[in-house]
């Protein structure tokens, strides 16, 4: 098995853009684990590493990659766009900080991090990453957290689609609609929270009817038939979906195990009964009324 994890071709993408099948979170890693997690991670494989100026550790992240011994040009360095920083020129100055924060000349990904329809910003937003695009800054550009209707108003207006969606996605939290509508639009979705998120929920939610998706009944008997773990069993869905996932660990053991789920395969029956777990259960922010700007101190 070669140890690299493989990559397939963005439907949007004009330059024929190889994407990960799996990538790395790095939102609220450990300060004093996040280096090493990131070597072990390249040491299992692991090229793309999903961050947000919102996690407070690019530059950290940056150094980390800058000195990893793999060329620059089979790294994945993706970042977003901070929520205040909509406005045309205040993306592209965005842009420009991320780049000189993670000590690289262009960023494989960028994305809008939330659409933040308070503001009603992001289709100029938008045309900042286009024209970041076309100046080479950037090779792919996308959004993260977008509903449909906020996708339809970068449709009518672009000149570059949206070639990613970043979204909480799982099998408590399937988003079948949205995912047809991004695939009918060519739009590769990437999805946090792919394990189901914390078991301690950062919305509020009914505990007495809160189920932690790596003890769900079906996934322990899929994994006890394939010799995998539940997140494996969770994370090769995923990729069965054409999804790519972003777990994040700092275990060692769990980086390896997330990673190793490309020796398998579910049968459509199973990836059917894996979807029917859905019961909406959604842990982040509803991006129709998400307005936290996070600026920095």
């Amino acid at each position: 098995m070669d140890k690299i994890i493989p990559s397939i071709k963005l439907p949007n993408s004009k330059n024929n853009i190889q994407f990960p099948q799996e990538g790395f979170g790095v939102a609220a890693m450990e300060e004093d684990k996040l280096e090493q997690a990131i070597k072990y991670a390249i040491d299992a494989g692991y090229r793309l590493f999903d961050n947000a100026p919102q996690y407070g550790n690019e530059r950290e992240v940056g150094a980390v990659l800058n000195k990893c011994g793999v060329p620059r040009e089979e790294l994945f360095i993706s970042t977003k766009l901070p929520n205040y920083c909509h406005a045309y020129e205040d993306a592209i100055a965005a842009c420009e900080r991320s780049l000189k924060a993670l000590n690289i000349d262009y960023l494989d990904m960028y994305m809008i991090h939330f659409p933040m329809p308070s503001q009603n910003l992001y289709t100029e937003a938008w045309r900042a990453l286009e024209q970041l695009y076309k100046d080479g800054k950037v090779r792919v550009i996308g959004i993260s957290n977008f509903k449909e209707h906020h996708i339809k108003k970068i449709l009518q207006m672009c000149t570059v689609k949206p070639m990613v969606n970043e979204l909480e996605l799982n099998p408590y939290y399937t988003q079948e609609g949205l995912r047809r509508f991004c695939e009918s639009e060519g739009i590769h979705i990437i999805n946090w929270f792919p394990l189901g998120g914390p078991k301690d929920p950062l919305v509020p939610y009914p505990l007495d009817d809160f189920k932690i998706l790596l003890e769900d009944a079906y996934l322990l008997e899929l994994g006890a038939k394939y010799g995998k773990t539940t997140a494996q069993i969770a994370l090769r869905w995923a990729v069965e979906h054409h999804f790519t996932p972003i777990p994040k660990s700092s275990n060692p053991k769990r980086i390896n195990e997330n990673r190793d789920i490309f020796d398998f395969q579910l049968t459509p029956a199973e990836v059917s009964q894996i979807d029917a777990l859905n019961h909406d259960r959604r842990l982040g922010p509803d991006s129709d009324e998400f307005t936290e700007l996070f600026k920095p101190e």
